[in-house]
């Protein structure tokens, strides 16, 4: 019963942060640092979801591990037109660029990861 209702939270955070680019842009970034695939998929939309592997979760929650504790989002910018929000990934040894589009039901349609320069 436990089991059941964490899944119905962590559904339930998931449909909030849909309409919220930067809570769903950190929910995914903490379950990544956390290397949680589950936790991931729920933000993403359907042709982003099966896109997702254990593997590639872990090489990138190893990346972040290297920067330390995850300590947030900041929004470096936004464009309109084609719904990409960039933000810096605040770690307390660095910081990394995600950048992400949404979709037209307020999804993640991409999730992308880059080192800071």
């Amino acid at each position: 019963m436990r089991q059941l209702l964490a899944i119905a939270a962590l559904s339930g955070l998931a449909a909030c942060a849909a309409h919220d680019p930067q809570a769903s842009t950190n929910g995914v970034t903490r379950a990544v640092y956390d290397d949680n695939p589950a936790g991931v998929t729920p933000y993403f939309d359907d042709a982003l979801r099966p896109q997702v592997s254990r593997a590639s979760i872990g090489m990138i929650s190893d990346k972040m591990h290297a920067l330390g504790s995850y300590n947030g989002l900041t929004l470096l910018g936004s464009d309109g037109a084609t719904h990409e929000y960039s933000y810096r990934a605040s770690f307390s040894k660095g910081t990394m660029t995600v950048v992400v589009r949404i979709d037209g039901d307020g999804r993640l349609a991409a999730y992308r990861v880059f080192p800071s320069s």
